[in-house]
């Protein structure tokens, strides 16, 4: 299966490297003419939870470069602002049968399978974290697991190889209710990254602070509360996240046990950065619209109240315009 990975970062180049490493045909494209030329003269470094991995690619800057080449799998691993436009680029290039997975954070898969097709659109929920240290160097911080699908829940020949070659990396299934899954990462990716963008801390370090605790649960609460308007029935995410006991009980003792595994979920992701963090540190926008944001919107639709993923959309806007600085101190507003 010939295969291009349009983003080189965190997650497109620890992908990238895995399959190459693993003997599969994988081809970069990425638009930043320092990394191409990174990449192309040093390889692509990945390191942490992995080992250590040095790869050399074909690298693309353009489509005007591929010529006759069409790809059996499209894997694009930019962020949610690019996905589309990428998957317009690549509409021409894909080869009969051949598939478009986007690996994007959030609920995503509709709106791909409206550009390339919903007979090619696939979906993936990504379970392990990476972190990039420069334009070819990424930290692979934790492993996973991948669940993969499409959005009528058929499973293609492509498909299945496409599965076979991502198990030389982690663990993958294929699933008939990507949704499900995709929205099961949403609510632990949201919990993260909005509390780690405003107090600009790594997951272990504020998980420490009780107040932040808290915070975690109501967020993954109130997005429990508009998946239940939605009835999507959110299976639990690794192995101690089951999110359905949210919804069971709000007492006192309950909760004791609940921020436990809050606590446990930051010990076993103690140095990770989530990727609002990151990009608040560039200077950059972040996604939080498509995370804690998506919350706010499908909770306006269905008449459910998400004031706090409300409050954390409005600070991660005015950190992100300069009007207001990231801190612990932040967590006081809740």
């Amino acid at each position: 299966m010939k295969t291009i990975v349009v983003g080189a970062g965190a997650i497109g180049g620890t992908v990238a490297v895995l399959l190459k490493e693993a003997g599969y045909d994988v081809r970069i494209m990425c638009h930043s003419n320092e990394t191409r030329k990174l990449i192309e003269e040093d390889g692509f470094f990945l390191n942490g939870a992995k080992g250590e991995h040095r790869v050399d690619f074909i690298c693309y800057g353009d489509v005007s470069e591929f010529g006759e080449e069409k790809f059996d799998i499209v894997i694009i691993a930019t962020k949610y602002a690019h996905m589309a436009e990428c998957a317009k680029m690549m509409l021409p290039y894909i080869a009969e049968n051949g598939l478009v997975v986007g690996m994007q954070n959030g609920l995503l898969t509709d709106e791909l399978g409206a550009i390339v097709g919903r007979e090619r659109a696939v979906g993936c929920m990504i379970g392990f974290g990476a972190t990039r240290n420069g334009p070819n160097d990424v930290t692979m911080t934790s492993k996973g697991e991948f669940f993969i699908g499409m959005l009528d829940g058929r499973t293609t020949r492509t498909l299945e190889v496409f599965a076979e070659m991502l198990k030389s990396v982690l663990p993958t299934q294929i699933t008939r209710e990507i949704k499900r899954r995709q929205y099961s990462k949403l609510i632990i990716n949201s919990c993260i990254n909005a509390v780690a963008g405003i107090t600009g801390k790594t997951l272990g370090e504020i998980l420490k602070d009780g107040r932040a605790r808290d915070l975690f649960l109501s967020i993954a609460r109130e997005g429990m509360a508009v998946a239940k308007a939605m009835k999507i029935n959110v299976p639990k995410y690794g192995a101690v996240l089951e999110y359905r006991m949210l919804a069971l009980s709000n007492n006192s003792i309950y909760n004791k046990g609940c921020k436990l595994v809050v606590m446990m979920v930051g010990k076993l992701y103690s140095d990770v950065k989530p990727s609002t963090l990151q990009s608040l540190e560039k200077g950059e926008k972040t996604e939080i619209d498509i995370l804690n944001g998506y919350f706010v919107q499908m909770g306006e639709k269905y008449g459910v109240e998400t004031p706090v993923n409300t409050k954390l959309v409005q600070m991660i806007h005015e950190i992100e315009d300069g009007k207001r600085e990231m801190s612990s101190d932040n967590l006081a507003e809740f």
